[in-house]
């Protein structure tokens, strides 16, 4: 999507919240970052990703994630919307919200 739309003013960006630590507490950032980048160069993405480094407890609240993937969309005036992956619309569409996404994104670009 990031491709697809920059043209015309989309900023994407991925935040992973992937534990920097394991079960035991030893710190595995290290390979997190490297799994992250694996994916990215798989998947030849090209857009701005980030680390969140806080524990569950901090972002889920506060950014009212109930489960990943989340997607959030901003409108040029800053506000956002939060899109919400659960079973059902993942059955329906192995994607996720992509298609919903894609026309609100594209809906939004539209205005100036």
């Amino acid at each position: 999507m990031h491709k697809k739309y920059a043209k015309d003013g989309l900023v994407a960006i991925s935040v992973s919240v992937d534990s920097l630590t394991d079960d035991d507490g030893k710190d595995v950032a290290a390979q997190v970052k490297a799994e992250v980048f694996k994916f990215l160069k798989k998947t030849d993405a090209t857009l701005t990703n980030l680390l969140l480094d806080e524990p569950r407890e901090f972002w889920q609240d506060r950014l009212r994630i109930v489960g990943v993937p989340t997607v959030f969309v901003f409108n040029r005036a800053g506000q956002w919307i939060q899109f919400k992956g659960d079973d059902e619309s993942l059955k329906k569409d192995e994607q996720g919200h992509y298609y919903e996404v894609d026309a609100l994104v594209k809906k939004l670009l539209s205005q100036k």
